[in-house]
């Protein structure tokens, strides 16, 4: 009589025991990098409905002859994870499409759900002439066009190309001359008027210089100003003509002056 069988579990070998371990990982893996990769893609999306905006402009004149415009961008984050490297430029351009200036940030790190305001300094050249001259005289709606770079979710390269328009407020908006007829006594009336749509009171002297059209100045007049934001100007002041010269066909040249810094604006040519 033979004695009792006894059985024993049969060993999983080794090899068959890592093999199941690794698609098992690898099973975690890949649903963590669908997750992440659904995550990238919900803040990316969330991204784009938040571009860089840039604040209302304010103006100011330096003493070494440029036009100030200063301002704000604001970068918002609202995605997930942070935004690295993000570098940007600007060009601003007037209501006709004339080159202003350009601006860029240095690359930065924005946390997630951040949000970070960088300031814009822009200087000018002031002039009479050229697109920036249209900023003295005529309020209008400023182009910002920014492009640049970023890392998004820590691997991912993304682009940026964005539109933002901003109304400016011009010093002298709608400035105008006219010239009246000449009194029995040589003199001319001169009347200016215009509307302060900037963020500053003027407080200055502008004087107007009627040049003829040989070149010859036939004379000067002036008004001193005390003109704060959204107000209207308009006055009429004599100017004596020198003797025999006529402004027929000549320029009226207006630079408004202040102790710290003189403004050219645009000449307007006389009847």
């Amino acid at each position: 009589m033979s004695g009792p069988v006894h059985t024993y579990p049969r060993r999983v070998p080794p090899l068959y025991r890592l093999a199941r371990a690794f698609r098992r990982a690898s099973a975690l893996v890949l649903v963590l990098l669908i997750l992440f990769t659904l995550s990238v893609v919900y803040s990316t999306s969330e991204l784009s409905q938040s571009p860089p905006q840039v604040g209302s402009f304010s103006v100011g004149f330096g003493s070494n002859g440029t036009m100030i415009l200063a301002g704000s961008l604001s970068v918002s984050n609202p995605g997930f994870y942070p935004i690295q490297n993000l570098a940007l430029e600007a060009r601003i351009a007037n209501e006709s499409g004339g080159f202003l200036g350009a601006f860029a940030l240095a690359p930065s790190t924005l946390p997630s759900q951040a949000t970070e305001e960088f300031p814009i300094d822009l200087y000018l050249p002031v002039s009479a002439t050229g697109p920036g001259a249209s900023l003295l005289v005529h309020s209008q709606t400023l182009t910002i066009a920014f492009w640049g770079n970023a890392t998004f979710g820590f691997i991912f390269p993304a682009g940026v190309s964005i539109l933002n328009d901003r109304v400016w407020g011009a010093p002298f908006d709608n400035l105008a001359l006219s010239v009246g007829s000449i009194s029995s006594n040589g003199t001319l009336p001169i009347t200016v008027s215009f509307q302060n749509e900037a963020s500053l009171t003027e407080a200055g002297t502008l004087r107007a210089t009627v040049v003829a059209a040989n070149g010859i100045t036939c004379g000067t007049v002036s008004w001193t100003l005390n003109v704060g934001q959204g107000q209207q100007f308009d006055q009429t002041q004599p100017l004596s003509l020198a003797p025999g010269c006529s402004p027929a066909g000549g320029t009226l040249v207006t630079v408004y002056t202040t102790p710290g810094y003189t403004v050219p604006l645009p000449p307007e040519a006389i009847p």
